[in-house]
């Protein structure tokens, strides 16, 4: 199990957010900031336990800290009411753009700890032998590539590579959901059809009028 001294020494100085609150003071009538301690961001909390962000969130899924909340492309995981309630994690919005993001508390961090490695282990068992296979064979692939691939792209490598799983099965390999998955696989059918269809189409014969003679 990953104690909360193990991972401690990993939260690096600075790493994310100082948050206070204010509360008014009745005896003095004046608002009084208290302070709520450093939080992190779902990105810092991956590097804290050496996880890809999608990774983590299959993990945090499994401990039913997160939640799948709006579907196709506006999907998000976002923690759950019971998190906040528990001062374990908190809903935000960027000021720039408006970006929903979550971050955790120190408390937050300690709870997900105490639970990484029984739930890691529980996610490790529920990806089947196929898909396992598939998810070593993609790591494997991505050590020679220079740059990451994108989820869409991970995808494909593996349809083209494992064309015998199912999309649950695609899902459980690459720690996406399976709604993504049909999606992008749908996208892909298409544009092979239509590849298809142009192929067919250039290869059709053309009728030579070089030889006809005007009556």
């Amino acid at each position: 199990m990953i104690t909360t001294a193990a991972i401690a020494p990993t939260i690096r100085p600075g790493m994310g957010m100082q948050y206070t609150s204010e509360i008014l003071d009745r005896k003095t009538g004046e608002m009084v900031s208290i302070d709520q301690g450093h939080w992190i961001t779902m990105e810092e909390l991956s590097e804290v336990f050496k996880i890809g962000r999608r990774q983590l969130a299959t993990v945090l899924h499994q401990m039913n800290f997160l939640q799948i909340e709006g579907s196709g492309r506006n999907a998000r995981n976002r923690i759950r009411d019971w998190v906040i309630a528990k001062g374990y994690g908190k809903r935000n919005k960027r000021k720039s753009d408006d970006m929903p993001f979550d971050v955790v508390s120190a408390e937050g961090v300690r709870w997900i700890a105490e639970r990484w490695e029984a739930a890691k282990k529980a996610v490790e068992e529920k990806t089947s032998g196929p898909a396992k296979e598939a998810r070593e064979a993609l790591r494997e692939f991505q050590k020679c590539r220079s740059g990451p691939m994108c989820g869409k792209q991970e995808i494909h490598w593996v349809a083209d590579h494992f064309p015998h799983l199912t999309h649950d099965q695609m899902a459980q390999a690459l720690s996406l959901s399976r709604q993504l998955v049909t999606r992008f696989m749908r996208i892909r059918s298409e544009q092979i059809a239509n590849a298809k269809a142009l192929r067919e189409r250039h290869r059709e014969p053309t009728r030579d009028t070089s030889r006809c003679v005007a009556q």
